[in-house]
């Protein structure tokens, strides 16, 4: 059984982001949001899941992060994309995206 580990989670998301934009199925940062926000909710479907994601985030506190969080999924997701925003350097996304722009134009 595997338990959830955020830095593999990191390389994952950004390997996935990286092919993504190389294939041209994303092409704005709005694009790159909204496949971290999917993503991060289909790590967040079982609570399994959820309660590695909490430990492997050590995210204890229901009431640490902006949005409410009532329940173990909504703490695992709130945890898990605020490590995302914290850890994965979108920028350099951005900037793949304007070269495959450039060399399209």
């Amino acid at each position: 059984m595997n338990t959830f580990n955020k830095y593999n989670y990191l390389e994952d998301i950004n390997n996935e982001l990286i092919n993504e934009i190389n294939a041209g199925n994303i092409q704005t940062y709005d694009d790159i949001q909204e496949y971290i926000l999917t993503d991060i909710d289909n790590q967040v479907i079982y609570y399994s899941d959820c309660f590695d994601i909490c430990k492997e985030l050590n995210a204890i506190d229901f009431t640490a992060y902006a949005s409410e969080c009532n329940n173990i999924s909504q703490l695992a997701y709130q945890a898990l994309y605020e490590f995302i925003c914290d850890e994965l350097d979108t920028n350099k996304l951005g900037l793949l995206i304007n070269e495959l722009e450039t060399l399209n134009a």
